[in-house]
């Protein structure tokens, strides 16, 4: 058995390996930490500093660079004002289901995530939440007249590639 640390495992018992890399949970939970902090308005500093922590965690935990333990998710949770499911509404089924694997034997209780290929809903995303909040600022006739414009460049851009 090799001598040292382990670099992104770490042995369970009976040889077993659990995968300690980040998974595609991380990136949506991260994702929607994001997505909320911004809503709020509130810098990844002054989130830090709320958690005693620095920036750059806050930075890896929205890329999903870094996990995020229960207690802290929980904090997280107090300060952006949701509950912890928020985290985790809207989380594609099948990921929820199929990126879990539950080891057998002696390490039964373990867990094994896929790292998978995994981008999380553009609707979820902090630029959605961004030009939401930009497109309700407009006036409603300048949001009409947006929506034309979008819809009319889309079905221009449809008719584009048919020909």
């Amino acid at each position: 058995m090799p001598r040292g640390r382990k670099k992104k495992s770490e042995y369970v018992g009976d040889d077993a390996l659990l995968d300690s890399s980040i998974g595609p949970i991380d990136v949506y939970v991260g994702s929607r930490i994001c997505a909320r902090r911004k809503l709020l308005q509130l810098s990844q500093k002054q989130m830090a500093e709320k958690l005693g922590i620095t920036f750059q965690q806050i930075q890896k935990y929205e890329k999903g660079v870094n996990r995020i333990g229960a207690g802290r998710l929980y904090t997280i949770a107090a300060i952006l004002g949701v509950d912890i499911d928020y985290f985790f509404s809207g989380l594609p089924q099948e990921m929820a289901s199929s990126s879990v694997e539950y080891s057998c034997g002696s390490t039964a209780g373990f867990l094994q995530e896929d790292v998978g290929d995994y981008r999380p809903d553009p609707m979820q995303g902090a630029e959605a939440v961004m030009l939401l909040k930009a497109f309700y600022s407009l006036p409603a006739k300048a949001r009409g007249a947006l929506l034309l414009m979008l819809t009319s460049l889309k079905d221009k851009d449809d008719i584009d590639t048919d020909a």
